[in-house]
């Protein structure tokens, strides 16, 4: 099945009260080529998200967006030391009876007692990097999903643009022998228009018979021959696991090879508009290949 290069993913997900937004999408390329957009503090491990990526994106040119929103939230932690609270607590309280002072103290007084309430910096770990990779996998998902859809449709667009293909190179086989026949006569006329008698010739027999040999030349039946194998072998190579866009254009040029030597032997006007419409056919498929991955 055919998987376009183009196609987005995307997912949200949440850790520690911040919100991931993740996506991943991308163009066409002629190589595969993936950029990164992310906080500095996730670049350590680009190597380990590209190659989640490479391992199942072969060709294009791929962007991830990676970004947190509420970033502060990622790697904070508050700690609260309630046994510290309760011996700020009940010190003061024995400080407020000795000198005859009211105890009033507050919720929010005990974030001025040190250690009582801290806020905490923590690093990123093996558990953030895992949920990380976590979310490209499933953004990966989503977008070999639609690459697969938009695949699809360029597949049915391409098989029956194959099929005029070779309803064209089987009408052109049709006509290969009066093309030879053709040829032949163009050569005789001419010969005519130079000798009156053909008997003026020296040898009448030897001449027809290199006419005849240089005649097989205008043959196509090699061409057509190979032309329905790269048909046969680009239908085969469609339903190959991706990738295959280059090898699907490799074809396409030697199918172009082919009818452009059909074209360089023909003597027929018939032919000549169906080597204009194979070519031309050749050249859609061409641009729809060049979406494929």
């Amino acid at each position: 099945m055919l998987r376009s290069m183009t196609g987005i993913g995307i997912v949200t997900d949440v850790y520690n009260e911040a919100t991931l937004d993740l996506e991943i999408k991308s163009v066409n390329h002629r190589y595969l080529d993936i950029s990164f957009r992310m906080p500095n503090f996730l670049s350590m491990w680009e190597k380990d998200f590209r190659d989640v990526i490479r391992n199942k994106i072969f060709r294009g040119k791929v962007n991830v967006s990676i970004n947190f929103n509420n970033i502060s939230k990622l790697f904070s932690k508050v700690e609260v030391d309630v046994e510290l609270g309760k011996y700020y607590f009940d010190a003061l309280s024995k400080l407020g009876d000795a000198l005859g002072i009211t105890n009033n103290i507050e919720l929010k007084d005990f974030l001025k007692m040190k250690g009582v309430v801290e806020l905490k910096n923590m690093d990123p770990d093996e558990k953030f990097k895992k949920f990380i990779i976590t979310n490209i996998e499933k953004a990966l998902e989503n977008f070999i999903t639609m690459k697969n859809e938009e695949g699809a449709y360029l597949e049915k667009d391409i098989i029956k643009r194959i099929e005029i293909l070779r309803n064209n190179i089987n009408e052109i086989d049709k006509f290969k022998s009066d093309m030879i026949e053709a040829y032949k006569e163009k050569i005789e006329n001419n010969i005519d228009k130079i000798f009156s008698d053909k008997k003026e010739l020296a040898d009448e027999k030897r001449l027809e018979f290199e006419i005849t040999l240089y005649s097989d030349k205008v043959d196509v039946t090699e061409e057509i021959v190979r032309f329905n194998s790269h048909i046969e072998k680009f239908l085969k190579t469609i339903k190959e696991e991706p990738p295959v866009g280059k090898k699907l254009d490799f074809i396409l040029q030697e199918m172009n090879r082919e009818i452009n030597t059909i074209g360089s032997k023909n003597t027929l006007k018939d032919i000549s508009n169906i080597v204009i419409d194979s070519k031309t056919t050749i050249e859609k498929i061409r641009e729809q290949v060049q979406n494929i991955e």
